[in-house]
């Protein structure tokens, strides 16, 4: 099965494939969205390619129920259970604040945006600069906006997406020690806004079970839950993984 760069492709299903943030014996695995699930088969292929690349483990990103179905056959398993929320186009959104205000992150604001992201997720969920590149890539078009503090260090930011008429709200941290100052909100209804005058019929968003700030902060801005929710799946992989598959 040939593979393109990053992407790997194998008749009409295709995924992103790279090594899963500094952790090079781990890979990250991102379906293309194309309408239909990966297969099994498509599935135990990539798993084949990524064993043979010298990976020992293999990470996806944030799959639907149904999107899961294959991956699950093929030996992925569930790593942990995320929150779906959608804001739907009928709940009408409020007004955005003048401040903070929310500028945009040109690279000279790269590093501390990232010291931002490490501050507020756990070790394994931090991005790093690829990561990040891979977090403003994911969409067809971006917004990353982030609020400065003092000293005008960067101490919150956002990065929403639009594809095929759907709105993310990608990724939201605000550095721990300037929290409660309404910047998470400010930087949700700008991203909001954006992807409202965008075309986004609906705006989805994930979080971690047990996050109940951010749980508080999107339900507030009238997002409700999925029912279906969010899995992130891990496969682990082996010398045999690399031999199944011809």
């Amino acid at each position: 099965m040939p593979s393109f760069g990053n992407v790997i492709r194998w008749g009409t299903e295709s995924a992103r494939v790279g090594r899963w943030r500094a952790d090079g014996s781990v890979a990250f695995f991102v379906p293309i969205p194309d309408g239909t699930p990966a297969s099994a088969e498509f599935a135990r292929r990539c798993l084949s390619v990524l064993a043979e690349q010298g990976f020992e483990r293999v990470i996806t990103s944030a799959v639907s129920s149904r999107e899961q179905a294959g991956l699950l056959q093929a030996g992925f398993e569930v790593h942990e259970h995320l929150h779906l929320l959608v804001l739907h186009r009928g709940v009408a959104l409020s007004p955005l604040p003048a401040v903070p205000r929310r500028r945009r992150a040109g690279p000279r604001r790269r590093n501390g945006l990232l010291k931002v992201d490490g501050a507020a997720f756990a070790p394994f969920w931090r991005l790093d600069r690829a990561g990040l590149r891979e977090a403003v890539r994911a969409t067809r078009q971006h917004r990353l906006r982030v609020v400065l503090g003092d000293h005008r260090a960067v101490v919150g930011y956002a990065i929403c997406g639009t594809s095929g008429g759907r709105g993310f709200v990608q990724r939201l941290a605000v550095a721990p020690r300037a929290q409660g100052r309404g910047i998470g909100k400010a930087l949700l209804l700008d991203g909001l806004h954006w992807l409202r005058a965008s075309g986004a019929q609906e705006i989805a968003v994930n979080t971690q079970v047990g996050n109940d700030p951010a749980l508080a902060l999107y339900r507030g801005a009238g997002f409700r839950d999925d029912p279906d929710g969010l899995a992130v799946l891990s496969a682990r992989l082996n010398v045999r993984d690399a031999s199944e598959v011809s």
